[in-house]
């Protein structure tokens, strides 16, 4: 269940660095999985490269149990949104997930290969600063 959360890599934003430039953003939230009707907190720390790739940290909890997973995903840039697509290995399992960013959001849905699945948003948590 708590790999639900690293399928939450929805980062994106409706304007992104230069190509070539670093930028790291920050969002708080809250992850749900349809499965098992289970939610709880969701942190994520990203950076993006300025040529559509992120690295970023999922933090948070799954019934008090505090977990943490990294991620890397691609980002699209639109029009005043930013589309995210990746896929992962989380536990054995594999998992496919989408989303996007629009202003300070970062939304998503996640599908594993054993049935879980759900979404998160989170609310960027502070300003962006680049690197």
């Amino acid at each position: 269940m708590r790999a639900l959360l690293i399928l939450a890599f929805v980062v994106t934003c409706s304007s992104l660095p230069a190509q070539g430039e670093t930028e790291t953003r920050t969002w708080q939230g809250k992850w749900n999985n349809r499965k098992y009707g289970t939610t709880g907190p969701l942190n994520c720390v990203a950076k993006h490269d300025g040529n559509g790739n992120w690295d970023a940290t999922f933090t948070g909890t799954f019934k008090g149990d505090p977990f943490e997973y990294k991620a890397q995903f691609q980002s699209k840039p639109g029009k005043g949104v930013t589309d995210l697509s990746g896929k992962a290995v989380i536990r054995g399992h594999d998992y496919e997930w989408a989303g996007a960013i629009k202003g300070n959001l970062l939304r998503g849905r996640y599908r594993s290969s054993v049935g879980y699945f759900g979404e998160f948003e989170m609310k960027e948590a502070a300003a962006r600063n680049s690197e």
